[in-house]
């Protein structure tokens, strides 16, 4: 399996060794993969050939919503991991938020993990959060994406129209790091 794995200090740098220093390609250009990109994290990213499904779950949303995964496909969907005690979790909503209220080609669905269900919602409602999450106090889900552990936070995967695993980010995200890889996954042929 071809999976690259990397921590940058700048976001042209690690893009630009993204794009032209590994086998993993998702076609970004060299303009389009630093532009306004603030992101400081680690970065994995999966050559289509080498993608694996994404796990089968389902679970209860916090607002007491059952959900599948599968329920989801057809489009890519962007798989958050965040808890109410996290401080660059609450920074990145406000993106999480704007993407899922501008991109129609896209799924969006938060994983509160080992939280109490009372300071998830509030975090929710405070935080003016549009699309579900399941509510995750044990970390099933998250142990079933590969162990995202609360150290970990925020982590977002981003799953491709097939549902397959296509990019791992670890840290906070804005609207900038994500466009360029939800451009390409959404321009993917079906």
């Amino acid at each position: 399996m071809t999976r690259h794995s990397f921590t940058r200090t700048s976001a042209a740098l690690l893009l630009a060794f993204a794009v032209f220093g590994s086998a993993c390609t998702l076609g970004i250009s060299e303009n389009e993969a630093g532009a306004g990109s603030t992101f400081i994290g680690s970065l994995e990213l999966i050559d289509p050939a080498d993608r694996e499904p994404a796990p089968d779950v389902c679970g209860t949303t916090t607002d007491d919503e059952e959900l599948c995964l599968d329920s989801l496909v057809g489009t890519p969907t962007l798989v958050n991991f965040w808890a109410s005690w996290c401080g660059p979790c609450a920074r990145e909503i406000p993106e999480l938020v704007e993407l899922d209220e501008t991109r129609e080609d896209l799924h969006i669905v938060g994983v509160n993990v080992q939280d109490s269900i009372v300071n998830a919602r509030s975090f929710e409602r405070d935080q003016g959060v549009t699309y579900p999450s399941w509510y995750d106090e044990g970390s099933t889900i998250a142990g079933a994406f590969g162990g995202i552990a609360p150290e970990a936070l925020p982590s977002t995967i981003l799953l491709d129209r097939e549902h397959r695993v296509a990019i791992r980010l670890f840290g906070a995200v804005t609207m900038a790091d994500l466009v360029p890889f939800l451009d390409q996954l959404a321009s993917e042929p079906a």
